[in-house]
Parts: C-alpha cells; structure tokens; sequence
C-alpha cells in the first residue's frame, strides 16, 4: 500500500469509475477497473478518528464484513430483506490513509480493496484541502432522452460528477434534493395535469402508502424501486475514497415546500419522517460526531442509528484550517411568528458559536436553503412573493411560458410565510460579517442555479465594512427544472438587500470547487447545459475563479 495516496489513485486512474449497472456477477467491475462483485453503491463519511460506510448489493445476502486496516468491521443491516448495510469504524488514527475491502463471511473478498482517510485532528495545522459542492443532484432518470426531460440523464450526471472528482477534492458536500417523489404535493395538486400525471408515475413506482410506516411494509419496495435510481445507480462507487456529507432539504422529506390553505409541508408530517428518515438510513451516511455540536442536538442520538450521530446538523473539520457548518432547514423549521427559524434554537446558538470561535482559520456556512436569493417560493429566508394576478391560471400561464418573467414583491404578504426566518436570517448573517479574521462565506443549493453575491447590507443590517460571500454551488441534475421555467423568475436579490454581483446567477448545470488554504480562499465555479456539447464536460474549465482572502474585509 505504500504510496498509494488517494489522489495519485484518482489521478492514475484516468476517469473515475462509475457504477456496472450489469447482472450483478461477482467479477462486476467499475468502469476504472475496479472490482465491486455485486456492490451497487458504496458511500462514506469521515472525521479524524471515524469513518462510516453506507453500502448496498443488488441482491440479498448475509451480512458481509468491512475490513479497515487490521480491524474487521460487522454492519448493523438497514433494510428487511438483507440488501443495505451500515459500517462504522471507530478509534481511527488522525490522518492517516486505511486501506478498506468488503468480505463475505468466509472472509473471501467482495471487492478490491480502496484507500480512505482520515482527517487531521482538530488542533492540526494542514496547509490546504479542497472542497466539492453541489445541490440537486436527484430526478428519476427514466424518461425519454429529450429537451423535455425534467432531469439529466444518469450519464451526463455521472459524467459532471466525474469532472468534478478527476479534481481529487478531500471531502464532497451534496446540498439537498438527492431525490424526487413528492407526495401530496404532486398527487393532491389543485392542477389537473399535475395529478394526471404525477398518478400514472406514482403508480410504476408502488405507490408509497402514506398510513404505513416505510421499513418493513409495501412501502420499502416502493421506496427502493424510486430512490435507487436516483442515488445508487448515479453514485455507484464513485465516492469509495471522498467522504461525503448530504444534508437534506425539502425534497428529501417527499414533499415540496408549500404552504396552502389545503396542506403544509414543513415540518414534515410522520410519513415524512418516516420516509426521509428510512431514505438516509439505506443510503447516505449522516453526520459523524463533533465535540464542537451538542450531543443532543435536534436530530441527534436516535436509537436505530449508531452512537453519536445527527441526521441533520454536520460538521466538515479538517484540522484547524476550515470547518463547515451544514445544516437542514426543512426538518425541524417552527411555525410561530416572530420567534419561528428555519434551525432550532439550540441549532443557531451552535451556528453562532462556531462562528463567533476564532480558532479555525476558515468557517463557512452550509444551509440547505440559500442566502441572499429569492424565487418567491414560501419557505425562504425572506417575504418576496410573486406578483401574478389571482388564481391558478395566471400561474399556469406564466409557467408555459420560459420567456414570460413576474416581478417579485413584498407589498403583498407571502401565505403562511413567518417573520422569525428572516430575523433569523438577520442574526446569522450579522454572526458571518463579525468576524474578526475572517470572511463570511455561505455555500448553498436549492436554486437550481449557479453565481456569486457579497452582501453588503440586508435591510437594516449594514455589512459593508464586511460583507458576506453567497455562492450558489450549481445543480447536478437539472433537466428543464430552473425557477425561471417553473417559477417564472430566476434566482433574484431579494427586496432589502444591497449585492456586488461576483459572478452573476446562471441557471446552468454545474459544481463548485474550493480550495482552501491558511490564508485564503479560491473558489471556482463550473457551468454546462444541455444543448452544449456533451464532450466539453470532459474538460470542463471554471467559469468563475475568485480568491477571497481571510480577513473581516476581504475583497
């Protein structure tokens, strides 16, 4: 194993691999060569003394082990039928790289074996590291190849994904809509053609039994049947040696966010939960533990997970130079006026905290829902609400139409919005811009849009003598589902705030590289959309490359 580091093994290895999608033969392999036998995904999480490892197989089996080092780990089994497995190894060295093989119980091998490692302890001083961001990276991807199809196909996501990986980030951030399958929102829609529709979809795919819990039930199947494709068949092994952190959002609770007088969305309703919560477990690793975040943290320390865990506050910490504070802003979102958020209470002192601790050379913020952006949908930061007439079929009208842009306004109130998000909003943002020695930089999805802001004043909240880098991280599979399209506006400022324009908004397919160091920050932001030649992903070059100094001022 000696030398075998994994960006050399990246970088030698031409292409990364993408997942067989074959029979599932024990010689199956990945398109760089790497044996995965019946593997159909593999995803990890790390810290500087964990890892965990979520991993599924195309068929039931016994329980397989996960050798790390010299040490041999048993899964706890997250499925009913002996498919999905959770892996989790503890007492690691700091920074060091273990290699890692899957075996039967025999103790033969399921795989080749891949390197993984850990991060530096927390009082280390790295000189560098490079961050991966994206958002949007879910869609069911069985449509017809067309302009129309609301999503990318698997293979010109997996062929963005292995752009932005032959660049051998360290760590990986996939902000929110990992999958599409709303429920209520699509099914019970006051527009016929929506129901129509999303009815004789629903229908190949179970349908899902809102009355039933997902594990153990019709449901599971349902579930699988739906999510596979859009996770473990885009992902397959691609991420074995980048740990990577998915925060969830709207869409991974199976419902969109909105607020009518027939239904609310958010906080999830039990299905909901039930669902989202199931989804992760076969799926995604959750956030390993930081002494930094309380323990018990909202959404930390369930019993059907492994010790320590939070299934929707995260921590990306390498060494001393950059910590990234990722956190969801669907699951535990309150509905109580004036004192309402987006984050818990005790979620925004952590947030607060940690930006206030000035021992690590880098904090950004990673929100599931985005700063300094509007597209007048209801469970946003801000009251920007689309002016469009009454009823549904000025909505309808403006939807068909791609060219046809509304205006934004607050002079007319936003339905069931809450006026605590946004003095929320206020108080993190006024947290980003305080900062002594460095500057405010928030990374976030959602949009389905990519592009640079510095915010130099929100309301009346002046940050000019420090304003706040937001960076839209760019979407992975987006079809045809930009706001312009379905909203009928892109991505604008909201009313309020005073913005430099960086890099101004695009609603392009793309991925978001930073590359951090002691003393600075460069970020890139890469851009591409169907229509232009598939070919120039390969080679893909940022759009956008900006370097931001630390500093309470930096340009």
């Amino acid at each position: 194993m000696s030398g075998w580091t994994r960006r050399g093994f990246f970088r030698t290895g031409g292409a990364i691999g993408l997942a067989g999608l074959g029979t599932g033969a024990g010689n199956a392999r990945a398109e760089d060569g790497w044996r995965q036998g019946d593997l159909l995904h593999l995803v990890p999480g790390a810290n500087h003394e964990r890892f965990v490892v979520k991993c599924s197989f195309r068929s039931p089996r016994r329980p397989p082990v996960l050798r790390v080092g010299d040490a041999r780990i048993a899964p706890r089994t997250t499925d009913s039928e002996g498919r999905y497995f959770a892996f989790d190894a503890r007492g690691l060295d700091p920074d060091r790289e273990y290699p890692l093989q899957l075996l039967d119980e025999a103790g033969e091998t399921l795989t080749d074996p891949w390197p993984l490692r850990t991060y530096p302890a927390p009082d280390a001083q790295p000189e560098s590291v490079r961050l991966l961001a994206y958002t949007c990276a879910g869609g069911y991807p069985s449509y017809p190849e067309t302009d129309q199809q609301p999503f990318l196909s698997l293979a010109l996501r997996r062929r963005l994904l292995g752009r932005a990986l032959s660049f051998a980030p360290d760590a990986l951030i996939a902000i929110g809509d990992h999958f599409y399958w709303d429920q209520r929102t699509q099914l019970d829609s006051a527009r016929a053609n929506v129901r129509e529709s999303a009815r004789a979809w629903y229908e190949r795919m179970g349908p899902l039994d809102r009355s039933l819990p997902a594990k153990g039930t019709s449901n599971e199947v349902a579930i699988k049947t739906a999510i596979e494709p859009q996770f473990a068949e885009l992902y397959g092994v691609m991420l074995r040696s980048t740990p990577s952190y998915f925060v969830n959002d709207d869409h991974d609770y199976y419902e969109n966010d909105e607020a009518t007088d027939r239904f609310v969305t958010l906080p999830p309703h039990a299905y909901q939960l039930s669902f989202g919560r199931f989804t992760r477990d076969l799926f995604m690793p959750e956030f390993l533990p930081d002494p930094e975040r309380p323990a018990l943290m909202s959404g930390s320390g369930a019993g059907d997970r492994e010790p320590g865990l939070s299934e929707s506050f995260g921590t990306f910490r390498y060494g001393n130079l950059a910590e990234a504070l990722i956190y969801d802003c669907a699951r535990f979102l309150s509905l109580k006026g004036e004192v309402a958020g987006l984050v818990p209470p005790e979620a925004e002192d952590w947030l607060a905290a940690r930006t206030v601790d000035q021992r690590v050379r880098h904090v950004f913020h990673v929100p599931s829902h985005p700063f300094g952006w509007t597209a007048g949908k209801w469970r946003e930061w801000y009251p920007d609400v689309a002016d469009v007439g009454e009823g549904d079929t000025a909505i309808s009208q403006i939807r068909a139409d791609g060219q046809q842009r509304f205006r934004l306004t607050t002079d007319r109130r936003k339905f069931f919005w809450q006026p605590g998000w946004f003095l929320q909003h206020q108080r993190l943002l006024g947290a980003l811009s305080g900062q002594r020695e460095r500057a405010g930089i928030v990374l976030s999805g959602d949009l389905h849009a990519t592009g640079h802001v510095r915010i130099a004043r929100s309301h009346e909240l002046d940050l000019r003598a420090s304003p706040v880098h937001a960076i839209l991280t760019g979407p992975l599979g987006t079809g045809r589902g930009w706001p312009s399209r379905g909203r009928g506006t892109p991505p604008v400022t909201p009313h309020g705030l005073e913005v430099e324009d960086v890099a101004r908004v695009r609603e392009k397919n793309g991925f978001a590289l930073f590359d951090i160091d002691p003393d600075a920050v460069t970020v890139r932001l890469f851009e591409w959309r169907r229509g232009e030649p598939e070919a120039a992903i390969d080679a893909l070059q940022p759009y956008h490359t900006v370097t931001i100094p630390r500093g309470a001022a930096s340009a």
